[in-house]
């Protein structure tokens, strides 16, 4: 166990009237890809990269390999100091040991405990990928999408005790593309963040305060379940492709036919006329699979069948020599 600091950190009295040194010993919390752009930033600047904190390595894949995460695996190839605490008091016990002034955080995936919130100089930040209040929670991307929102969005703020809730000192909107998934717009987000990161850097260096956030419009984006990726025919179109945008690649979207999970990879609304009238029917043609749902007919254009690898929804067709009009459950 790492032992205790005599390190003490600044009051928020003192943050409000000076500022601090131009080079911050910084930590940054990430357990996701979406963490590489700012660690990459954070290296490009002026501040140091005192050491970066993950979660424990995991086993991965069929063979069940125990390996990093792809944040941790390019810290590594930077020759960063990589911490891995496996318990709220073990990452309580890191940053009480090392004299920091910041953790920048996104995508930890962890709960921070209070106590370990108060120990870096000017606390901890959070890269946030909505504009807050809207989305609080862990797939603010996700609920954007699903929801057919116009606009995603990026907050970076304090952290505090509460879900999302601390004083925010940067936030923006920008629009989604059409067809964009959440990998995309993750993707997306993580460079737009990573340059905006050091536009709040320079205002702590300056001693501003961060806004505190309003309550009007508060949503939230909790973690989803498999089952949140069950498609219905009894839905619409749209409501069926911002699913497969939003939650495809993770936990999954898919159908029940036969009984067994044909997951869905990439949909497409089509304008097929020939597709059976009853919702829920499937109509396979020699280059095509479409699915009668309750307001028109989507294509099924890459699907992974339960067990099986992804194939093109015609493949699936030919091989499962679906009878015409047969009915998803």
């Amino acid at each position: 166990m790492l032992q205790q600091s005599k390190f003490h950190r600044t009051t928020r009295v003192d943050l409000a009237s000076s500022a601090c040194e131009s080079n911050m010993q910084i930590a940054v919390a990430s357990s996701s890809s979406v963490g590489i752009p700012i660690l990459k930033e954070l290296l490009a600047g002026s501040h140091t990269i005192a050491y970066v904190i993950t979660n424990p390595d995991k086993s991965t894949g069929r063979g069940q390999r125990i390996l990093p995460n792809d944040f941790a695996a390019y810290a590594e190839m930077n020759d960063l100091q990589i911490e891995k605490p496996e318990s709220k008091a073990e990452l309580t016990s890191l940053v009480t040991s090392s004299p920091i002034d910041l953790v920048v955080t996104v995508a930890y995936g962890r709960i921070v405990p209070l106590q370990a919130l108060d120990l870096p100089r000017y606390g901890w930040l959070n890269v946030h990928f909505s504009k807050l209040p809207r989305w609080r929670g862990a797939s603010p991307v996700q609920y954007a999408l699903l929801n057919q929102d116009k606009l995603a969005g990026i907050s970076i703020f304090q952290l505090d005790e509460g879900m999302d809730t601390g004083p925010i000192y940067l936030a923006e909107e920008f629009p989604i593309q059409k067809d964009e998934t959440t990998s995309q717009l993750l993707e997306r987000c993580a460079i737009k963040a990573s340059t905006l990161l050091g536009k709040v850097l320079k205002s702590i260096e300056d001693g501003e305060i961060p806004s505190p956030q309003i309550e009007a419009g508060v949503t939230y984006a909790p973690k989803f379940s498999k089952s949140d990726g069950h498609i219905k025919p009894s839905q619409a179109a749209q409501e069926i492709l911002a699913k497969v945008r939003a939650l495809s690649e993770n936990p999954g979207v898919y159908i029940l036919f036969r009984g067994e999970r044909l997951s869905i990879n990439r949909a497409t609304i089509s304008e097929y006329s020939n597709a059976p009238q009853t919702v829920g029917a499937l109509v396979a043609t020699k280059h095509s699979l479409f699915l009668r749902v309750c307001d028109g007919v989507i294509e099924l254009n890459t699907v992974t069948p339960q067990g099986k690898k992804q194939m093109s929804g015609a493949d699936f067709a030919r091989g499962a020599r679906i009878e015409i009009g047969e009915l998803i459950e």
